[in-house]
């Protein structure tokens, strides 16, 4: 599969981008499907490391994931998922910076 492609989402390529700062990482074609499918509030953090493998970053109760330059501008995104205090998911989203 073509890295341009933006198909589906496949946890072993997400997992390969790990630390990448590629302007044009995959994982951005991939978030759609990602949040429409695989993620829901209340999984465990267990639960998404594995499909998801460790986060680029950490933030507080949230993790992050680089998600390469947004494709309506020069931004870089993120995908961020956020955490209670007992490690289960309260919600994601996309932030830009």
């Amino acid at each position: 599969m073509s890295t341009s492609q933006k198909s589906g989402f496949d946890a072993e390529q997400w997992k390969a981008q790990r630390g990448s700062t590629a302007r044009n990482n995959p994982r951005i074609g991939m978030v759609v499907e990602l949040k429409e499918k695989h993620l829901r509030n209340g999984m465990s953090r267990e639960e998404v490391q594995k499909l998801l493998g460790e986060p680029d970053q950490r933030r507080g109760t949230s993790e992050v994931y680089a998600l390469g330059t947004s494709p309506f501008g020069p931004s870089y995104e993120y995908f961020i998922i956020d955490y209670d205090g007992t490690g289960l998911v309260t919600g994601f989203r996309i932030s830009r910076s």
